[in-house]
Protein backbone atom coordinates (compact mmCIF):
# COMPACT_ATOMS: atom_id res chain seq x y z
CA UNK A 1 0.00 0.00 0.00
CA UNK A 2 2.85 2.62 0.89
CA UNK A 3 4.54 2.01 -2.15
CA UNK A 4 1.35 4.13 -4.17
CA UNK A 5 1.87 6.80 -2.32
CA UNK A 6 5.71 7.30 -1.39
CA UNK A 7 5.74 10.59 -3.13
CA UNK A 8 3.27 11.98 -0.52
CA UNK A 9 5.61 11.92 2.48
CA UNK A 10 5.63 15.72 2.48
CA UNK A 11 1.89 14.95 4.15
CA UNK A 12 3.72 12.67 6.49
CA UNK A 13 6.40 14.90 7.49
CA UNK A 14 3.68 17.88 8.09
CA UNK A 15 1.96 15.38 10.27
CA UNK A 16 5.18 13.96 12.29
CA UNK A 17 5.59 17.19 14.84
CA UNK A 18 2.40 17.25 15.87
CA UNK A 19 2.11 13.41 16.94
CA UNK A 20 0.93 13.11 20.29
CA UNK A 21 0.62 16.85 21.45
CA UNK A 22 -2.69 16.97 22.79
CA UNK A 23 -4.05 18.41 19.93
CA UNK A 24 -6.93 17.13 17.45
CA UNK A 25 -4.82 16.39 14.39
CA UNK A 26 -7.33 17.84 11.15
CA UNK A 27 -6.90 16.94 7.69
CA UNK A 28 -9.07 18.87 4.98
CA UNK A 29 -9.55 18.82 1.58
CA UNK A 30 -11.56 18.03 -1.13
CA UNK A 31 -12.85 14.28 -1.78
CA UNK A 32 -10.95 12.05 -2.93
CA UNK A 33 -8.08 13.82 -2.79
CA UNK A 34 -6.15 11.00 -0.93
CA UNK A 35 -7.21 12.08 3.11
CA UNK A 36 -8.34 8.45 3.98
CA UNK A 37 -5.29 6.58 1.97
CA UNK A 38 -2.72 8.98 4.06
CA UNK A 39 -4.27 7.98 7.44
CA UNK A 40 -5.00 4.59 6.50
CA UNK A 41 -1.22 4.26 5.47
CA UNK A 42 -0.63 5.73 8.93
CA UNK A 43 -3.12 3.24 10.70
CA UNK A 44 -1.35 0.64 9.77
CA UNK A 45 2.29 2.16 10.65
CA UNK A 46 1.03 2.15 14.61
CA UNK A 47 1.53 -1.39 14.88
CA UNK A 48 1.81 -0.73 19.03
CA UNK A 49 -1.40 1.14 19.27
CA UNK A 50 -5.02 0.48 19.57
CA UNK A 51 -6.42 2.00 16.93
CA UNK A 52 -10.46 3.45 17.23
CA UNK A 53 -11.39 4.24 13.18
CA UNK A 54 -14.42 5.03 12.51
CA UNK A 55 -15.49 5.97 8.85
CA UNK A 56 -18.99 8.19 9.38
CA UNK A 57 -20.03 6.95 5.68
CA UNK A 58 -19.76 3.48 6.30
CA UNK A 59 -23.42 1.59 7.22
CA UNK A 60 -21.59 0.22 10.69
CA UNK A 61 -20.83 3.29 12.21
CA UNK A 62 -24.56 4.79 10.79
CA UNK A 63 -25.90 4.89 14.61
CA UNK A 64 -23.77 6.94 15.66
CA UNK A 65 -25.61 10.05 14.18
CA UNK A 66 -25.12 12.57 17.14
CA UNK A 67 -22.20 13.42 19.55
CA UNK A 68 -22.75 11.65 22.73
CA UNK A 69 -23.49 8.43 20.66
CA UNK A 70 -19.98 8.95 19.29
CA UNK A 71 -18.52 9.74 22.12
CA UNK A 72 -19.60 6.80 24.39
CA UNK A 73 -18.70 4.50 21.32
CA UNK A 74 -14.80 5.63 21.44
CA UNK A 75 -15.09 6.19 25.22
CA UNK A 76 -16.14 1.91 24.98
CA UNK A 77 -13.24 1.52 22.54
CA UNK A 78 -10.62 2.57 24.72
CA UNK A 79 -7.77 0.31 26.09
CA UNK A 80 -5.62 0.55 29.63
CA UNK A 81 -1.73 0.29 29.55
CA UNK A 82 -1.41 1.18 25.47
CA UNK A 83 -1.24 4.25 23.24
CA UNK A 84 -4.61 4.65 22.02
CA UNK A 85 -5.38 6.48 18.97
CA UNK A 86 -8.64 7.91 17.22
CA UNK A 87 -9.17 8.14 13.69
CA UNK A 88 -12.35 9.57 12.39
CA UNK A 89 -13.35 9.95 8.67
CA UNK A 90 -15.61 12.57 7.26
CA UNK A 91 -15.98 13.74 11.10
CA UNK A 92 -18.57 16.95 9.28
CA UNK A 93 -21.42 14.11 9.18
CA UNK A 94 -21.57 13.62 12.68
CA UNK A 95 -24.10 16.48 14.81
CA UNK A 96 -21.89 18.36 16.90
CA UNK A 97 -18.90 16.48 16.51
CA UNK A 98 -16.92 19.23 18.19
CA UNK A 99 -18.13 18.70 21.60
CA UNK A 100 -17.12 15.22 21.54
CA UNK A 101 -13.82 16.30 20.50
CA UNK A 102 -13.44 19.20 22.94
CA UNK A 103 -14.29 16.28 25.67
CA UNK A 104 -11.79 13.73 24.36
CA UNK A 105 -8.78 16.16 24.32
CA UNK A 106 -9.93 17.36 27.75
CA UNK A 107 -9.66 13.56 28.84
CA UNK A 108 -6.17 13.06 27.18
CA UNK A 109 -6.88 9.51 26.55
CA UNK A 110 -6.33 9.43 22.78
CA UNK A 111 -4.35 11.23 20.19
CA UNK A 112 -6.93 11.92 17.75
CA UNK A 113 -6.69 12.30 13.95
CA UNK A 114 -9.82 14.40 11.95
CA UNK A 115 -10.46 13.98 8.17
CA UNK A 116 -12.92 16.54 6.57
CA UNK A 117 -14.24 17.54 3.11
CA UNK A 118 -15.35 20.90 4.21
CA UNK A 119 -13.04 23.39 4.10
CA UNK A 120 -15.33 25.26 6.70
CA UNK A 121 -14.30 22.77 9.28
CA UNK A 122 -12.50 25.05 11.26
CA UNK A 123 -14.57 27.85 10.87
CA UNK A 124 -14.56 30.08 14.25
CA UNK A 125 -17.94 28.25 15.58
CA UNK A 126 -16.01 25.36 15.92
CA UNK A 127 -12.49 26.43 17.06
CA UNK A 128 -13.97 28.38 19.70
CA UNK A 129 -15.22 24.97 21.09
CA UNK A 130 -11.91 23.22 20.64
CA UNK A 131 -10.28 26.22 22.71
CA UNK A 132 -7.83 26.13 19.59
CA UNK A 133 -6.72 22.72 20.66
CA UNK A 134 -6.33 21.74 16.80
CA UNK A 135 -3.70 21.71 14.04
CA UNK A 136 -4.85 21.98 10.65
CA UNK A 137 -3.31 19.90 7.62
CA UNK A 138 -4.53 21.14 4.05
CA UNK A 139 -4.78 18.19 2.13
CA UNK A 140 -4.71 18.78 -2.19
CA UNK A 141 -5.03 16.41 -5.12
CA UNK A 142 -1.46 15.52 -6.47
CA UNK A 143 1.36 17.95 -7.25
CA UNK A 144 3.00 18.11 -10.73
CA UNK A 145 6.02 16.30 -8.81
CA UNK A 146 4.17 13.58 -7.28
CA UNK A 147 2.35 12.67 -10.46
CA UNK A 148 5.91 12.50 -12.06
CA UNK A 149 6.56 9.63 -9.51
CA UNK A 150 2.77 8.02 -9.41
CA UNK A 151 3.35 7.71 -13.29
CA UNK A 152 7.25 6.88 -13.87
CA UNK A 153 6.30 3.49 -14.95
CA UNK A 154 4.02 3.98 -17.48
CA UNK A 155 4.60 8.19 -19.18
CA UNK A 156 7.94 9.73 -19.98
CA UNK A 157 8.50 12.68 -18.28
CA UNK A 158 7.87 15.31 -20.89
CA UNK A 159 4.44 13.47 -21.31
CA UNK A 160 3.27 14.16 -17.69
CA UNK A 161 2.92 18.05 -17.39
CA UNK A 162 0.10 17.70 -20.31
CA UNK A 163 -1.19 15.09 -18.51
CA UNK A 164 -1.34 16.59 -15.80
CA UNK A 165 -2.91 20.37 -17.09
CA UNK A 166 -5.03 18.37 -19.02
CA UNK A 167 -6.79 15.56 -16.65
CA UNK A 168 -5.52 17.26 -13.19
CA UNK A 169 -4.27 15.33 -9.92
CA UNK A 170 -6.73 13.14 -8.52
CA UNK A 171 -4.80 9.91 -7.32
CA UNK A 172 -6.78 7.38 -8.76
CA UNK A 173 -6.20 8.87 -12.39
CA UNK A 174 -2.40 8.41 -11.83
CA UNK A 175 -2.18 4.79 -10.59
CA UNK A 176 -1.83 3.61 -13.62
CA UNK A 177 -2.43 4.81 -17.15
CA UNK A 178 -5.81 5.68 -17.14
CA UNK A 179 -7.41 6.65 -20.51
CA UNK A 180 -8.39 10.64 -21.03
CA UNK A 181 -11.80 10.10 -21.42
CA UNK A 182 -12.18 7.95 -18.40
CA UNK A 183 -10.21 10.07 -16.06
CA UNK A 184 -12.81 13.01 -17.22
CA UNK A 185 -15.59 10.64 -16.35
CA UNK A 186 -14.22 10.01 -12.91
CA UNK A 187 -13.81 13.44 -12.43
CA UNK A 188 -16.93 14.53 -13.03
CA UNK A 189 -18.39 11.32 -10.68
CA UNK A 190 -16.28 12.86 -7.98
CA UNK A 191 -18.09 16.21 -8.61
CA UNK A 192 -21.34 14.94 -8.75
CA UNK A 193 -20.86 13.18 -5.31
CA UNK A 194 -19.56 16.59 -3.92
CA UNK A 195 -22.57 18.85 -5.51
CA UNK A 196 -25.09 16.67 -4.70
CA UNK A 197 -23.91 14.74 -1.40
CA UNK A 198 -21.86 17.94 0.21
CA UNK A 199 -23.75 21.16 -1.05
CA UNK A 200 -27.32 20.17 -2.18
CA UNK A 201 -28.03 17.09 0.93
CA UNK A 202 -26.36 19.55 3.31
CA UNK A 203 -27.90 22.68 2.57
CA UNK A 204 -31.24 21.11 1.83
CA UNK A 205 -30.67 23.17 -2.12
CA UNK A 206 -33.40 22.14 -4.85
CA UNK A 207 -32.32 24.38 -7.55
CA UNK A 208 -29.78 22.12 -8.93
CA UNK A 209 -29.55 23.42 -11.99
CA UNK A 210 -28.37 26.62 -11.05
CA UNK A 211 -25.38 25.22 -8.32
CA UNK A 212 -23.99 24.25 -11.50
CA UNK A 213 -24.64 27.06 -13.68
CA UNK A 214 -22.97 29.00 -11.37
CA UNK A 215 -19.94 26.47 -10.71
CA UNK A 216 -19.40 26.37 -14.59
CA UNK A 217 -19.37 29.87 -14.89
CA UNK A 218 -16.75 30.12 -12.31
CA UNK A 219 -14.72 27.52 -13.81
CA UNK A 220 -14.93 29.52 -17.31
CA UNK A 221 -13.71 32.47 -15.46
CA UNK A 222 -10.24 31.20 -14.39
CA UNK A 223 -7.52 33.85 -14.78
CA UNK A 224 -9.83 36.61 -14.89
CA UNK A 225 -11.38 38.97 -12.00
CA UNK A 226 -14.92 37.94 -11.30
CA UNK A 227 -17.34 39.06 -8.60
CA UNK A 228 -21.18 37.73 -7.35
CA UNK A 229 -22.71 40.50 -9.75
CA UNK A 230 -20.98 39.57 -12.87
CA UNK A 231 -21.78 35.90 -12.08
CA UNK A 232 -25.35 36.46 -11.92
CA UNK A 233 -25.79 39.19 -14.26
CA UNK A 234 -23.99 35.88 -16.70
CA UNK A 235 -26.75 33.64 -14.82
CA UNK A 236 -29.58 35.87 -15.83
CA UNK A 237 -28.85 36.55 -19.42
CA UNK A 238 -29.69 33.00 -20.01
CA UNK A 239 -32.68 33.16 -18.40
CA UNK A 240 -32.57 31.58 -14.92
CA UNK A 241 -33.92 33.37 -12.08
CA UNK A 242 -32.08 34.33 -8.91
CA UNK A 243 -30.89 37.04 -7.06
CA UNK A 244 -27.08 38.30 -6.04
CA UNK A 245 -27.95 36.83 -2.27
CA UNK A 246 -28.22 33.54 -3.83
CA UNK A 247 -25.47 33.33 -5.72
CA UNK A 248 -23.10 34.46 -3.04
CA UNK A 249 -24.47 31.80 -0.87
CA UNK A 250 -23.86 28.84 -3.54
CA UNK A 251 -20.50 30.53 -4.05
CA UNK A 252 -19.86 30.04 -0.39
CA UNK A 253 -21.15 26.49 -0.09
CA UNK A 254 -18.82 26.01 -3.39
CA UNK A 255 -15.62 27.14 -1.11
CA UNK A 256 -16.71 25.40 1.41
CA UNK A 257 -16.55 21.98 -0.58
CA UNK A 258 -13.05 22.53 -1.95
CA UNK A 259 -14.51 22.77 -5.28
CA UNK A 260 -13.05 25.97 -5.89
CA UNK A 261 -10.59 28.19 -3.78
CA UNK A 262 -10.70 32.24 -3.22
CA UNK A 263 -7.29 34.87 -4.28
CA UNK A 264 -8.00 38.03 -2.68
CA UNK A 265 -6.25 40.98 -4.43
CA UNK A 266 -3.15 42.35 -2.25
CA UNK A 267 -2.37 45.85 -2.73
CA UNK A 268 1.01 45.77 -2.96
CA UNK A 269 1.45 49.38 -2.64
CA UNK A 270 -0.87 49.81 -0.13
CA UNK A 271 0.29 46.60 2.29
CA UNK A 272 -3.55 45.79 2.69
CA UNK A 273 -5.88 42.88 0.80
CA UNK A 274 -8.93 44.00 -0.66
CA UNK A 275 -11.26 41.14 0.24
CA UNK A 276 -13.61 42.34 -2.15
CA UNK A 277 -12.07 41.80 -5.34
CA UNK A 278 -10.56 38.38 -6.31
CA UNK A 279 -10.33 35.38 -8.39
CA UNK A 280 -11.56 32.25 -8.22
CA UNK A 281 -9.23 28.97 -8.75
CA UNK A 282 -10.41 25.23 -9.43
CA UNK A 283 -8.96 23.09 -6.69
CA UNK A 284 -7.99 20.72 -9.51
CA UNK A 285 -7.92 21.76 -13.68
CA UNK A 286 -9.45 18.39 -13.88
CA UNK A 287 -12.67 19.66 -12.08
CA UNK A 288 -12.89 22.42 -15.00
CA UNK A 289 -11.91 20.24 -17.96
CA UNK A 290 -14.45 17.54 -16.68
CA UNK A 291 -17.13 19.76 -16.97
CA UNK A 292 -16.44 22.35 -19.87
CA UNK A 293 -13.76 20.56 -21.67
CA UNK A 294 -10.31 21.55 -22.06
CA UNK A 295 -9.98 24.38 -24.21
CA UNK A 296 -5.91 25.27 -25.59
CA UNK A 297 -7.41 29.00 -25.81
CA UNK A 298 -7.23 29.02 -22.13
CA UNK A 299 -3.48 28.02 -21.58
CA UNK A 300 -2.77 30.80 -19.70
CA UNK A 301 -5.24 31.18 -17.46
CA UNK A 302 -4.31 27.53 -16.70
CA UNK A 303 -1.02 27.79 -15.96
CA UNK A 304 -1.99 30.44 -13.68
CA UNK A 305 -4.23 28.25 -11.83
CA UNK A 306 -1.11 25.51 -11.61
CA UNK A 307 0.97 27.59 -10.22
CA UNK A 308 -1.78 28.98 -7.82
CA UNK A 309 -2.28 24.85 -6.60
CA UNK A 310 2.08 24.30 -6.32
CA UNK A 311 1.97 27.62 -4.32
CA UNK A 312 -0.53 26.52 -1.95
CA UNK A 313 0.73 23.07 -1.67
CA UNK A 314 3.92 24.57 -0.67
CA UNK A 315 2.40 26.08 2.08
CA UNK A 316 2.29 30.33 0.62
CA UNK A 317 -0.42 32.58 1.30
CA UNK A 318 -1.38 33.41 -2.57
CA UNK A 319 -2.90 36.73 -4.08
CA UNK A 320 -3.31 38.55 -6.85
CA UNK A 321 -1.30 41.62 -6.80
CA UNK A 322 -1.95 45.33 -7.41
CA UNK A 323 0.56 47.97 -8.37
CA UNK A 324 -1.09 51.20 -8.80
CA UNK A 325 -3.17 49.51 -10.98
CA UNK A 326 -1.15 47.36 -12.37
CA UNK A 327 -1.73 43.39 -12.27
CA UNK A 328 0.51 41.09 -11.08
CA UNK A 329 -1.15 37.18 -11.68
CA UNK A 330 0.26 35.71 -8.21
CA UNK A 331 2.00 37.14 -4.88
CA UNK A 332 3.19 34.57 -2.81
CA UNK A 333 3.72 34.61 0.86
CA UNK A 334 6.00 32.59 3.28
CA UNK A 335 7.65 33.48 6.72
CA UNK A 336 8.12 36.94 5.77
CA UNK A 337 9.24 36.62 2.14
CA UNK A 338 7.53 37.02 -0.89
CA UNK A 339 6.95 35.91 -4.46
CA UNK A 340 6.11 37.61 -7.83
CA UNK A 341 4.70 35.73 -10.49
CA UNK A 342 3.31 36.43 -13.97
CA UNK A 343 2.36 33.85 -16.53
CA UNK A 344 1.63 33.86 -19.71
CA UNK A 345 1.89 31.18 -22.22
CA UNK A 346 4.01 32.96 -25.19
CA UNK A 347 5.59 36.54 -25.82
CA UNK A 348 4.48 37.32 -29.21
CA UNK A 349 4.27 41.42 -28.99
CA UNK A 350 5.64 43.93 -27.03
CA UNK A 351 2.63 44.77 -25.54
CA UNK A 352 2.54 41.73 -24.01
CA UNK A 353 6.58 41.29 -23.03
CA UNK A 354 5.36 44.94 -21.63
CA UNK A 355 2.44 43.73 -19.32
CA UNK A 356 4.92 40.80 -18.27
CA UNK A 357 8.09 42.24 -17.17
CA UNK A 358 7.33 45.90 -17.49
CA UNK A 359 4.66 45.31 -14.58
CA UNK A 360 7.27 43.33 -12.16
CA UNK A 361 10.01 45.97 -12.43
CA UNK A 362 7.58 48.62 -11.22
CA UNK A 363 7.69 47.02 -7.98
CA UNK A 364 10.14 48.53 -5.51
CA UNK A 365 11.81 45.75 -3.54
CA UNK A 366 14.36 42.53 -4.11
CA UNK A 367 11.68 39.76 -3.28
CA UNK A 368 12.24 37.33 -6.42
CA UNK A 369 10.36 38.26 -9.89
CA UNK A 370 9.54 35.12 -12.04
CA UNK A 371 8.29 35.50 -15.54
CA UNK A 372 6.53 32.08 -16.04
CA UNK A 373 6.15 30.52 -19.46
CA UNK A 374 4.85 27.43 -21.44
CA UNK A 375 8.59 26.86 -23.38
CA UNK A 376 10.64 30.81 -22.62
CA UNK A 377 13.02 30.41 -25.46
CA UNK A 378 14.83 33.48 -25.99
CA UNK A 379 13.44 35.05 -22.92
CA UNK A 380 14.99 32.19 -20.58
CA UNK A 381 17.57 32.95 -17.78
CA UNK A 382 17.83 36.46 -15.23
CA UNK A 383 16.90 39.89 -17.03
CA UNK A 384 19.57 43.11 -16.09
CA UNK A 385 16.85 44.17 -14.01
CA UNK A 386 16.62 40.69 -11.41
CA UNK A 387 13.59 38.96 -13.07
CA UNK A 388 14.02 35.34 -13.81
CA UNK A 389 11.91 33.68 -16.81
CA UNK A 390 11.69 30.55 -16.81
CA UNK A 391 9.34 27.49 -18.05
CA UNK A 392 6.48 26.48 -16.16
CA UNK A 393 7.58 22.79 -15.71
CA UNK A 394 11.55 24.55 -14.43
CA UNK A 395 9.22 26.45 -11.75
CA UNK A 396 7.72 23.16 -11.07
CA UNK A 397 10.78 21.48 -10.25
CA UNK A 398 12.56 23.97 -8.42
CA UNK A 399 13.51 23.35 -4.97
CA UNK A 400 13.09 26.40 -3.78
CA UNK A 401 12.01 29.57 -5.19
Amino acid sequence: MEDSLVSRDRYFAEIEPYVGNGNAKVITGIRRCGKSTLLEIYRHRLTDANVVYINTELHEFSSLGDWEKLLSYIESEYRQGIDNVLIVDEIQNIEKWELTIRDLIARKKFDIYLIGSNANLLSSEYSTHLGGRFNRIRMLPLSYEECKVFAERFLSKKDVLDRYMRVGGFPILWISDVPERSCMQTVRDITEVILSKDIEQRFNIRNHVLLRDIYCTILSTIGSYVSSNNIYSTIRSTGSKTTVDTVNEYIGHLEAANLIMRANVFDLKGRRILENKHKYYATDLGLKHSLLGYRPEDISGHMENILFIELMYRGYEVYVGDYNGKEIDLVAIKDGSRLYIQACSLIDSQKTFDREFGNLTKIPDSFPKYVVMMEPGVYRGVTDTGIICCSLVEFLEKENY
